[in-house]
């Protein structure tokens, strides 16, 4: 009981010094940091596993964690515009997402120095009920659909249906749910 009052404490704590829009029962872990130039929203049950790192780049930039959403611990969420994980989502630790990328199209230019690569309405959705394995990189302007499964080290940079597995570099749908059998038929 001490441990949960604790836990709740330091998560009030966090989400003040920060400016994180919270539901009620989030959780921080501890190490988690923000750099929140934007709007972080965390919704009722949302959790943020330890040693994880959430970026709001811009004014305008917002990451939305739905209800009973997990970040697992030692991901990094990014956006300059828009990133939105829906309702019940579970990702694996060490994931990365982010709507943008880095710039790299001059030669003369270090990299670093480029900025980065983003529409004005490049965004990333993560749909209900989602699993996001181990590794997973997700960047650019993508969509992912509810009920997804995303295999572990897939790199995911086109949109995901719903109800659909999909595994691999890039990443590609190998099985989709068939309402009219029931089960889950492969690709």
């Amino acid at each position: 009981m001490l441990m949960n009052i604790i836990k709740k404490i330091v998560t009030f704590v966090i989400a003040k010094i920060n400016a994180i829009e919270c539901g009620k029962k989030t959780y921080f872990g501890l190490g988690v940091k923000f750099v929140n130039r934007g709007r972080i929203r965390v919704e009722d049950e949302g959790v943020i596993r330890p040693l994880c790192r959430l970026y709001t780049g811009f004014k305008d930039s917002e990451i939305c964690i739905g209800e009973g959403t997990e970040i697992g611990e030692m991901s990094t969420i990014s956006s300059a515009h828009r990133v939105t994980f829906g309702k019940y989502v579970l990702t694996g630790p060490h994931v990365y997402v982010a709507d943008h990328n880095h710039e790299y199209e001059d030669i003369n230019i270090p990299i670093c120095r480029q900025g980065i690569r983003c529409k004005n309405n490049d965004s990333v959705f993560i749909g209900d009920g989602t699993w996001i394995g181990t590794n997973v990189v997700i960047a650019g302007n993508v969509k992912i659909g509810k009920n997804c499964v995303i295999g572990a080290n897939s790199v995911v940079t086109k949109d995901i249906p719903d109800y659909c597995v999909a595994v691999g570099v890039p990443c590609v749908v190998v099985k989709r749910f068939c309402v009219a059998d029931n089960k889950w038929n492969k690709i």
